[in-house]
C-alpha cells in the first residue's frame, strides 16, 4: 500500500503574471513567499538553479505529515525514507528561525526519532507547535520542552504522555497550551500549569486522569478553558474538580461532572458553554460549589439535555444570575420535557435576562410531527412567570410549525411583556406552511418576527 509524506506550509493565491522577478529578491524574502505554499510544490523550485536547492526547507513555517495508508502494515522502507526525510530538512535549514512547526504522525516512527526531531525545533525560536501522533509506542516528552523560552503556543496530541516536569521548568512566553488524549503521572499537571507565569487559553480534550486525584486547574493568569472528558470512560475520571481561575471569562465544560468541587474561583467569568451529565447516581454528586461559581455569567449555553436535567435535580442550588443577559437551551424533538421542566426557574433567576434561545423545537412532538398527548402539559406548566420577564428578543432555532408550537408561540407572543423581536430558524418547506399563521398571532406589543430558512 502506499505511504504519503510530505511537508507543506501555509497556501496563497498563485500569481497572475509569469514573470521572473522573484530570482531578483534575497533569500528571505523568497523563503517567506515559499511558506505561503504548498512544500511539495515549493520543493520543485529547488530545480532552478543551485541558489534554490535548499530554499523550500528554509520556510519559517513548516508543517510535516507521515500517513500510512496501509494502517496496520507499516513498510520499513518508507519509515526510513520519511525519518531521513525530516532530518534532511531540518539539517538544511539548520540555521534558519523556525516560527510555526506541526507534525502530524500515524504509526511507524521510533520514539526517539520524533524527540530528537522535538528538541531540534525547540531551540530555533520556535512559536507555535503542534505534535499529533498515533503511534505503537506513547511518546514521552523531552525534558527541553519545559524550558522553552520562545513558545508561545503549544499543542499536544493522541498518545503523548508527560512522566516528569523538571523543576526548573519555565514557559515564560506560553499563552496558549492544547492538550488532547495527554497522560500525566501523578501532580505533574499542576507542575506544569506552575511553570505558564503568563498562560491565558487552556484546552484539556479526553485526557486520561487517576480516578483517585483531584483535578486542580489553578491559573492566575487564564481566560479561556475548554475541558471535555466526552469520550473518556468514567473510570479515568478524577472523582472531583477544582477550579482557581480567577481572571477566567470563558468556560466550555462538557462531560461527567465530579463528585465534588472543593474549590470554585470563577468571579470573572463572563460566558459559560455547558454539556453535563451525572457520573452515577445524583446522591453521589454535590456540584453546589461549581453551580454556585457560576452566579456572575453573563451568556450561558445549556447545550444539553442532561444538563438541564442536572441543574434541575438541584434547584435548591440554583443562584439568582443578576449579570445574565442571554441563555441559550437545548431542546429535542422527543426529550424536551426535562429543558422545559428546567426554564421557569432559569427565567426567575434570571431578572436581567435580555435574549432567549430555544436550541430545538419549541414543543415536544413524535417522529411523525405530532403531539403526544400526555406530554402537552408538561412543556410549561404554568405561564404566569413570563409576565414577569424582561426578555426582549426570542429566538427559535429549529421551528417545526406543528400545533403544539403554534400554542406555545401564542403564549410567549402574549406573556413576555417587554418582547420586541422573534427570530424564527425554520427548513425553507416548513416555513410555507406556517409563516402566514403565525404573523396573525396576538402579541403583547409591537413584536416584530423575523424568519430564517435551512435545508433539511
Amino acid at each position: 500500500m502506499k505511504q504519503i509524506f510530505y511537508v507543506d506550509s501555509y497556501v496563497a493565491r498563485p500569481g497572475a503574471k509569469k514573470m521572473d522577478r522573484i530570482s531578483d529578491l534575497p533569500d528571505e524574502t523568497v523563503c517567506q513567499i515559499l511558506s505561503f505554499l504548498p512544500t511539495k510544490e515549493a520543493a520543485l523550485t529547488s530545480v532552478f538553479s543551485k541558489r534554490w536547492r535548499n530554499l523550500f526547507a528554509m520556510s519559517p513555517n513548516l508543517h510535516i505529515r507521515f500517513v500510512e495508508v496501509d494502517f496496520w502494515k507499516p513498510k520499513a522502507k518508507s519509515n526510513m525514507s520519511f525519518i531521513d526525510f525530516v532530518d534532511r530538512v531540518l539539517a538544511v535549514s539548520s540555521d534558519s528561525t523556525i516560527r510555526r512547526f506541526s507534525m502530524i504522525i500515524r504509526r511507524s516512527v521510533e520514539p526517539a526519532h520524533i524527540n530528537r526531531w522535538m528538541i531540534n525545533v525547540l531551540s530555533r525560536g520556535i512559536l507555535d507547535l503542534g505534535l499529533d501522533t498515533l503511534t505503537k509506542d506513547v511518546i514521552t516528552m523531552p525534558l527541553e520542552i519545559f524550558t522553552c523560552k520562545t513558545i508561545v503556543k503549544l499543542k499536544l496530541g493522541s498518545l503523548v504522555k508527560f512522566a516528569m516536569v523538571p523543576e526548573n521548568a519555565y514557559l515564560p512566553s506560553l499563552k496558549t497550551l492544547f492538550l488532547v488524549h495527554v497522560r500525566f503521572s501523578g501532580c505533574e499537571f499542576e507542575a506544569l500549569l506552575s511553570a505558564c507565569p503568563v498562560l491565558e487559553e487552556l484546552t484539556l480534550l479526553g485526557c486520561p486522569w487517576d480516578p483517585k486525584q483531584c483535578l486542580t486547574i489553578s491559573c492566575t493568569t487564564l481566560e479561556r478553558l475548554t475541558l471535555s472528558c466526552k469520550g473518556t470512560i468514567a473510570c479515568s475520571l478524577p472523582w472531583s474538580f477544582s477550579f482557581d481561575t480567577p481572571r477566567l471569562a470563558y468556560l466550555n465544560y462538557r462531560g461527567y461532572i465530579g463528585d465534588e468541587y472543593p474549590i470554585v474561583n470563577l468571579h470573572s467569568l463572563v460566558e459559560a458553554k455547558l454539556s453535563l451529565e451525572f457520573r452515577g447516581s445524583p446522591n453521589e454528586s454535590n456540584p453546589m460549589n461549581l453551580i454556585n461559581g457560576l452566579r456572575n455569567v453573563e451568556v450561558l449555553d445549556l447545550s444539553s439535555l442532561e444538563t438541564s436535567k442536572l441543574l434541575f435535580s438541584f434547584s435548591e442550588l440554583i443562584p439568582l444570575f443578576e449579570k445574565l443577559s442571554r441563555v441559550s437551551i437545548a431542546t429535542e424533538v422527543q426529550h424536551a420535557c426535562w429543558s422545559w421542566k428546567f426554564l421557569p426557574l432559569l427565567l426567575k433567576k434570571s431578572p436581567n435576562l435580555k435574549t432567549l434561545v430555544i436550541k430545538g423545537p419549541l414543543h415536544f412532538y413524535d417522529e411523525y410531527g405530532e403531539e403526544s398527548e400526555p406530554l402537552i402539559c408538561e412543556c410549561l406548566s404554568e405561564y404566569s412567570f413570563l409576565s414577569s420577564c424582561h426578555v426582549k428578543i426570542l429566538e427559535i432555532i429549529d421551528y417545526c410549525g406543528t400545533k403544539g408550537e403554534m400554542g406555545q408561540m401564542k403564549k410567549f407572543l402574549e406573556k413576555l411583556p417587554c418582547l420586541e423581536l422573534v427570530n424564527i430558524h425554520a427548513s425553507a418547506k416548513a416555513k410555507l406552511t406556517f409563516c402566514t399563521d403565525l404573523q396573525v398571532l396576538p402579541r403583547a406589543g409591537n413584536i416584530q418576527l423575523k424568519f430564517f430558512s435551512f435545508q433539511n
